[in-house]
């Protein structure tokens, strides 16, 4: 069952010190990330250095020029037979069914012949890009972009081992560039005058995406300012607030995990708004092999850990059981 949150403020946190080397105001902020992920299990994270403009800007214009031949050709395996991706290519919408299409796009380390690659292990992917005489600055920039919001992300992750109690570079070895997992989706939510059925929560709100919990260690989400993310917490389902310029972090279903739930995966669901927007989630995984050794932070006492998994296995089954749940996206 998915833990209830006590709150439902977010904070927005100034990041900037994880880049520093000021260890009282690092451990400052890493008090902050603690209080936020024992409450509402969000917050804003404010210093990242991103350009948010250029990344609307880009998948923007990706988004409007994108053909239906195209979409289909770059399909994943799920809506073309012909693509064996599971997770890089084009999600798309079902006219009459469902509205809401991505792109999903992995490592760029992943080329031909990276180990993984080489071997077929599962999860592991060689981008497919749309044509780039057509999108001649889609792929440099999600490349670029890649990079930056990993190394951001690999940053976060050092405020979040200080506030485990735990040296900062305490993630680092598991956060490689060569191995890592990590996803970007880049999500469009359309505006229609003929929407096509919507699902309807248990209380009745209308839904875009029901209730979930994030398969990763954090998720890393810049979207459009409309707002539409809900938390359930003691008090029901809570609405989140909304930002233009700062990044919505949240601990996924890895870090519950590794922590015993200390920094739960908080539940939420998405709101059908029919409104043209974005919704941009990077979503951090380490290396395929790393294993998820749990441990138990402060004030958890005798409580029994989790076994040590791998994160291939974790994600596997993570991927697995979210779809189960809520269905293709």
């Amino acid at each position: 069952m998915p833990i209830l949150m006590p709150s439902s403020e977010v904070p927005t946190i100034d990041v900037s010190p994880l880049f520093g080397d000021d260890a009282s105001r690092k451990l400052r902020v890493a008090q902050e990330i603690n209080k936020a992920c024992r409450g509402s299990g969000f917050f804003y994270a404010t210093g990242h250095g991103i350009d948010v403009r250029l990344l609307q800007d880009v998948v923007n214009e990706f988004h409007r020029n994108m053909t239906d031949q195209e979409k289909y050709e770059l399909a994943i395996n799920a809506y073309n037979k012909n693509n064996p991706r599971v997770r890089n290519g084009y999600y798309m919408a079902v006219k009459g069914k469902k509205a809401v299409e991505s792109w999903c796009y992995l490592n760029p380390s992943f080329t031909p012949s990276h180990p993984m690659i080489a071997s077929g292990t599962p999860l592991h992917e060689v981008n497919i890009w749309p044509d780039e005489k057509r999108h001649p600055r889609f792929r440099p920039f999600c490349e670029r972009y890649y990079w930056d919001i990993f190394r951001f992300s690999r940053t976060l992750m050092r405020g979040f081992a200080l506030a485990l109690g735990k040296p900062e570079t305490f993630f680092d070895p598991e956060l490689t560039e060569a191995d890592t997992l990590s996803a970007v989706s880049l999500i469009r939510y359309p505006y229609l005058e003929d929407y096509p059925p919507v699902k309807t929560g248990p209380d009745g709100t209308k839904l875009s995406f029901e209730d979930h919990l994030d398969v990763s260690l954090i998720t890393v989400l810049f979207q459009t300012e409309v707002q539409n993310l809900q938390v359930e917490t003691v008090n029901g389902w809570q609405d989140l607030p909304t930002s233009g310029e700062n990044f919505l972090v949240n601990c996924g279903t890895a870090m519950a995990y590794l922590t015993n739930d200390y920094f739960p995966a908080p539940n939420h669901r998405v709101k059908f708004v029919n409104a043209e927007r974005l919704s941009l989630p990077f979503f951090l995984h380490a290396g395929h092999n790393h294993v998820l050794t749990p441990f138990a932070p402060e004030n958890q006492g005798d409580k029994e850990l989790n076994p040590p998994i791998t994160y291939g296995d974790y994600l596997h089954h993570g991927f697995h059981a979210l779809i189960a749940k809520n269905g293709q996206t």
